[in-house]
């Protein structure tokens, strides 16, 4: 299944940065021989190419490419994707060296790594998606939920999934070695003086020149979990709530269905609802996800398992009435 597919429709939207030049990618060689690919600044369309014409141009001289090294603040979502893919059918090792910074999309590219190393001084992070603005949109809010079924697929812990979904782009969370080593990152320099990764062995298969390759989830890969998304904000509700999260329960006799939710509000302050609808046999009918304006009458939805978004506005009688398809 090629993870790229979640992406259809919003692709002109997603970006987490601004960078119009795109990365520096480029080859160099270890002393034993073995070559790395680094990237290094803003991702942006095109950097797959450089990326895979790198990797030809080693394998034709009978070189290795046993790595990539990155040094990202983020960019371009839907050409991380792409880089993400391309390492993780390689078989590559992923390396955020001594003071680098490997965030956003960037971040899906250090996951995809079949092994991955991070220097103590590094700084790896992770936040939702944004439009080209920088705003947060229904848009964007459905491509944050594509990333999190995406880092699922990478191996991404679900703890770290559920911080990337409520944490607003205007914001990042940093993540700590603890973190890292919960995705099994290796962590390199002090405190424990781990060896380099001049020392990772090499890999059997490169990337070639042609048709996007595919991302397959593996056995290791963490299962996805609507509940560690209800983890994450029940988390943030009780912070908000004396210790205790901000939860309900209502039935609708007349559709048959009971909504169970949990609310919180994320760093900008705003109303957020996780919702669960089931039917009179108890099965899960929608999961939805819903912001709120400042007045708390009207709210945008999106379903969690489809990407689908709408807009509510609530009635006279307190019931929410669906006025637009987004």
């Amino acid at each position: 299944m090629m993870v790229f597919k979640y992406f259809s429709g919003i692709l002109f939207l997603v970006w987490f940065t601004t960078g119009a030049f795109g990365a520096d990618v480029r080859s160099a060689a270890l002393k034993d021989g073995r070559i790395i690919i680094v990237i290094s600044g803003d991702i942006a369309p095109g950097d797959l190419d450089a990326f895979k014409a790198a990797v030809k141009t080693a394998n034709d001289a009978g070189k290795l490419v046993t790595s990539i090294r990155l040094n990202s603040g983020g960019g371009n979502l839907v050409e991380g994707v792409k880089l993400a893919e391309a390492v993780r059918f390689a078989k590559m090792a992923t390396n955020v060296g001594q003071n680098a910074t490997c965030a956003s999309a960037c971040f899906l590219i250090f996951a995809a790594g079949e092994t991955k190393y991070a220097n103590y001084t590094a700084q790896i992070g992770v936040h939702g998606a944004s439009d080209k603005t920088g705003e947060e949109t229904v848009q964007s809010g459905a491509a944050t939920v594509s990333m999190a079924r995406i880092a699922k697929e990478l191996g991404v812990p679900p703890a770290i999934i559920g911080r990337m979904v409520v944490t607003p782009p205007s914001d990042m969370v940093w993540l700590s070695p603890t973190d890292l080593q919960s995705m099994g990152t290796a962590m390199v320099g002090k405190p424990s003086q781990i060896a380099s990764t001049t020392s990772v062995p090499p890999i059997n298969g490169q990337v070639q020149a042609g048709p996007p390759v595919q991302l397959q989830p593996t056995a290791k890969a963490a299962p996805p979990t609507w509940a560690s998304l209800v983890d994450a904000g029940g988390r943030l509700s009780a912070e908000q709530n004396g210790g205790k999260p901000q939860t309900a329960r209502t039935c609708q006799p007349e559709f048959k269905v009971c909504v169970d939710g949990v609310m919180y509000r994320d760093s900008k302050g705003v109303m957020t609802l996780l919702k669960v609808t089931r039917d009179l046999n108890d099965k899960i009918i929608r999961r939805e996800a819903c912001t709120f304006n400042s007045s708390s009458d009207i709210r945008k939805c999106l379903n969690w398992d489809t990407s689908e978004t709408r807009r509510d506005m609530q009635d006279s009688s307190g019931n929410w009435i669906k006025v637009a398809d987004d």
